[in-house]
């Protein structure tokens, strides 16, 4: 049930970027957070190893599902620079602009985007991809052992939460625990956390009352979520956004730990069926603002973010766009990379 539950997050953070409701999707990407960090010392500890050689094939398993689709998503971003030149506003779009210098040129090329907080690189010709820049570097941390066995994940958690409670101590803004690299430590390390709670069958009976109900914990994250998204622009006190925001992330995590232990959604998705709605996930990830770019030159005559309230023809051109561009994604790439994927994760 990953796949699907991935794929609503990705719909949620579409929602948040094009849709002017940003902080609905913020609160999916720290559920992507906890996910990858559960998957990636899953796969670690059963399909890779921690030796040279299966680090080398985890490294390189990574890179095929990265970078082939993002290269395709920058590609698509300069493409409609070009044609839509007459159609952007003088700032550009969001982050979406030509790279001036050598560094931008490489950044968006390595999708490593230089800073503490990536967010603040710009340009970004597939703009979402910052959160991509903090997964790889706990990619990295993960392939060289940080969550290798549950002492050192404790230690790992341990600091986390150390950094989070120092921003509080300095007075660091908002945008250090939510766009830095260090605050993406917490979320990786409770996903690297719940699998060996699965694992070694250590979560407590009790929890199972509440874990068995991945539904009513998926409407429990999307409601707050959703709420505190509604509120924000009425005033709603920022320290109770910061409240619910971590409070929603322990909901993910527990989202993440009750499909881990093989509870699901709903019955009516099969396993090739979530796959099959999992593979839309990255695409629709990378590839929102450029459908957006397209839709909103064909309803609103100019490259720009559809207002709060936004009809029903605004979301249908969007999201058909969205699906289009993504099933090419998924038909002509991840679909022959993911044949030598599964040839990499086989070869020892």
């Amino acid at each position: 049930m990953f796949g699907s539950v991935r794929t609503f997050w990705a719909l949620m953070v579409v929602f948040g970027h094009i849709f002017w409701l940003s902080d609905f999707g913020r609160f999916a990407v720290f559920g992507f957070y906890i996910l990858s960090g559960y998957l990636m010392t899953y796969v670690m500890q059963n399909s890779y190893g921690y030796s040279n050689s299966g680090r080398k094939r985890f490294a390189l398993n990574r890179f095929l599902r990265l970078y082939p689709a993002y290269w395709f998503a920058c590609i698509t971003s300069l493409i409609l620079l070009i044609v839509l030149a007459n159609y952007l506003p003088e700032t550009g779009f969001s982050t979406i602009r030509l790279p001036h210098d050598s560094l931008s040129i490489l950044s968006n090329i390595t999708m490593i985007f230089p800073h503490w907080i990536p967010h603040t690189i710009t340009p970004r010709l597939s703009p979402a991809t910052w959160a991509l820049t903090v997964e790889i570097f706990f990619y990295i941390a993960i392939c060289l052992g940080v969550s290798k066995t549950l002492i050192r994940t404790y230690i790992w958690l341990g600091l986390s939460i150390a950094f989070v409670v120092f921003s509080y101590t300095v007075d660091l803004f908002w945008h250090a625990r939510y766009f830095s690299i260090p605050a993406g430590s917490l979320p990786f390390a409770i996903g690297s956390l719940i699998y060996f709670m699965v694992k070694n069958q250590s979560i407590p009976k009790s929890w199972n009352v509440f874990l068995k109900h991945p539904a009513v914990i998926l409407i429990l994250m999307v409601t707050i979520s959703a709420v505190v998204a509604w509120l924000i622009p009425q005033g709603l006190d920022h320290r109770v956004v910061e409240l619910l925001f971590y409070l929603n992330m322990l909901i993910s995590a527990l989202l993440v730990m009750s499909l881990a232990m093989g509870y699901q959604v709903s019955h009516l998705i099969s396993k090739n069926l979530d796959k099959f709605i999992g593979d839309f996930s990255y695409p629709i990830y990378l590839l929102h603002y450029q459908a957006s770019m397209i839709a909103s030159v064909l309803l609103l005559g100019e490259v720009a973010r559809f207002k709060p309230v936004f009809g029903s023809l605004d979301l249908v051109t969007v999201f058909t766009l969205l699906t289009l561009l993504s099933l090419i994604v998924i038909k002509c790439i991840d679909i022959p990379v993911e044949r030598l994927r599964r040839a990499i994760r086989r070869s020892k």
